[in-house]
């Protein structure tokens, strides 16, 4: 009797906690009833919260789901609205990739918002716009940029308060966008870190232009996603600065190719900017379109840039923390997480603000990126 009066009872297992983990592998239901020896059903009624898994099933979970038992024990996760990923779920996007990008920077966020107990986010400026050519410059001006290419483009953004969560390699996941948190506004963007740095560039800018333009994406529309990118494209190529040099020689692949080497943006990034602009007009742009195909440069153009641009602030607030990469496990321990999922998100942001993007020896396109040539006073 004496020793009941010391009983410590152990909070429940959240079912939404085992659905977080699940989707964070990938899994489905089946999946994961598959591994540990149950059911379906059983699995759901877990995750429904209407049965609570026996000591050694909980111990199967955590081994499947790569987590400590304790962390399915916890409160509801961190609210979090899906953000610019409805648009990507409209695309070609599976839905079981956009629920594992969802959860990985939802785990990060809150992860991210535990340290700020220990160190402080920058203060948010990002005001609301209507006009995404608007919030371009203001926003370039907030920075302070000087004319001309952004030298880095994820940690401009991270200096206007945007939290930049770094994903893993999640197939045909670039990148998305959202505000998050009940009483402070955090804007979240989640990036594929491993991309080519021109693609890399474009989607961070895209993703800002959403945080900048659509405080609330509850509906997917194509507008939404136009006025995103001419954010973008304003934001990393303003039309002072890159009118001139688009209109000073004629547009060819070698000419893109130069000039990509300068903005660090795509060659189709830079060809659809000159249309936009009226440097050439659609049957051109259509003809340098159909040679970057055959020259198989639609989903991989040629690199000329091997520097890296990651993320900072999350390393940055561990650091601050906990130390360095050596207290990464003790992290993990403290907020009931895998020391594989923290190695993963601090080990692709930055580890320190003096590091330079380091440039290899430039590389000269072959002549054969010559055949396209025309200039802007061509007729259609």
């Amino acid at each position: 009797m004496q020793d009941s009066l010391f009983e410590v009872r152990r909070p429940l297992v959240n079912g939404t906690r085992v659905k977080q983990a699940r989707e964070l592998s990938g899994l489905t239901q089946a999946g994961l009833a598959d591994a540990i020896g149950v059911d379906q059903t059983m699995v759901a009624h877990i995750e429904r919260g209407t049965k609570q898994p026996t000591t050694d099933l909980l111990e199967a979970l955590g081994e499947i789901l790569d987590l400590p038992s304790e962390f399915f024990r916890q409160n509801q996760p961190i609210e979090m609205s899906r953000g610019s990923l409805l648009f990507r779920s409209k695309a070609v996007v599976g839905k079981r990739v956009i629920s594992q990008a969802y959860e990985y920077s939802r785990l990060a966020v809150e992860l991210a918002v535990r340290l700020t107990a220990y160190a402080k986010l920058m203060p948010v400026r990002i005001p609301q716009y209507s006009d995404p050519i608007e919030a371009a410059r203001e926003l370039r001006n907030t920075l302070e940029l000087p004319p001309g290419p952004i030298a880095n483009a994820v940690r401009s953004v991270e200096r206007l308060g945007v939290l930049v969560i770094p994903l893993p390699d999640i197939r045909d996941c670039d990148a998305f966008a959202t505000w998050t948190g009940s009483q402070v506004s955090l804007p979240i963007i989640g990036l594929a870190a491993n991309r080519p740095v021109d693609r890399l560039r474009l989607s961070v800018a895209h993703e800002l232009g959403h945080l900048a333009l659509h405080r609330s994406l509850h509906v997917a529309s194509k507008e939404n996603e136009e006025e995103a990118y001419s954010f973008a494209a304003e934001f990393l190529m303003p039309t002072v600065d890159i009118y001139p040099e688009l209109a000073a020689e004629k547009i060819s692949l070698f000419r893109l190719a130069e000039l990509k080497k300068k903005w660090r943006v795509s060659m189709q990034a830079l060809l659809r900017r000159a249309r936009e602009l009226s440097v050439v007009n659609d049957r051109q742009y259509r003809y340098a379109m159909m040679q970057i195909s055959q020259r198989g440069w639609r989903t991989e153009e040629p690199s000329f840039d091997t520097s890296v641009e990651r993320p900072r602030a999350m390393r940055k607030l561990s650091e601050v923390a906990f130390g360095g990469e050596e207290t990464w496990e003790r992290l993990a321990t403290e907020f009931y997480l895998s020391s594989t999922l923290v190695r993963s998100i601090l080990s692709a942001c930055e580890s320190s603000p003096h590091n330079l993007p380091q440039k290899v020896p430039e590389r000269t396109m072959d002549a054969k990126c010559k055949v396209v040539s025309f200039s802007r006073s061509s007729k259609g």
